[in-house]
């Protein structure tokens, strides 16, 4: 897998508010991994330009076409979900540990477990969530219809796997988005998250980041 965190440099459209950029799957430059068992697409990655010494979180999508070796990230949690074609099971230290058979559905596990994949057949499409333990807690939800509502102030990025979603925020301004691209969120001082609307049979995976609080440090 690729060795350093790229960022999205140009692929990204500035907006205001709480929504910082909106970027598309299809414009991000996807990296081979040194295997040559699939390629990543970086659509996120915090502080920018951090390298995998460095980074606080990191969000990607990849396209797996063999079986491989996941690449071990010590101090990292992870989280993967599968968004499209056949899947792949997960095995470590010879035995299964997880079937990823089903879209949507998000399966954490800690970066230092060495993981195995092996594929069912078709090639995969899957999202990756990467975080620092020691410094941020992090998990990905899934959204459709049923749960447009306010996203909570802790929501850093937006993804679109699946149909069209909406943004709306305090001032009444409304990002469309379509499967395939997704919304970097940050609230500014005064900007609170914008409000989601998902399309029938729309599916979204949401990316939440809450820093951990330093020892000594009072909330």
């Amino acid at each position: 897998m690729p060795g350093k965190a790229h960022a999205v440099a140009g692929s990204g459209v500035p907006q205001h508010g709480a929504i910082a950029f909106v970027g598309e799957l299809a414009s991000v430059a996807a990296v081979p991994w040194k295997n040559e068992g699939g390629q990543t697409r970086e659509l996120c990655v915090e502080p920018p330009e951090a390298d995998f010494a460095s980074f606080i979180w990191r969000a990607s999508v990849a396209d797996v076409g063999s079986d491989a070796d996941f690449s071990t990230f010590e101090g990292i949690d992870r989280t993967i979900v599968l968004l499209e074609g056949g899947g792949f099971t997960l095995h470590s230290e010879g035995r299964q540990v997880h079937d990823l058979a089903h879209c949507f559905a998000p399966y954490d596990f800690p970066g230092e477990q060495s993981i195995q994949v092996r594929m069912h057949g078709a090639p995969t499409l899957d999202f990756n969530l990467m975080v620092r333990r020691e410094v941020a807690e992090g998990r990905v939800v899934m959204l459709d219809e049923r749960n447009s509502r306010c996203l909570p102030s802790h929501s850093a990025l937006l993804y679109v796997a699946r149909g069209a979603a909406c943004l709306s925020d305090e001032d009444g301004l409304q990002q469309a988005l379509r499967a395939g691209q997704f919304a970097r969120l940050q609230p500014g001082q005064r900007a609170r998250m914008p409000d989601l609307l998902c399309a029938p049979g729309a599916v979204v995976l949401l990316v939440c980041i809450i820093p951990k609080q330093k020892e000594g440090q009072h909330m």
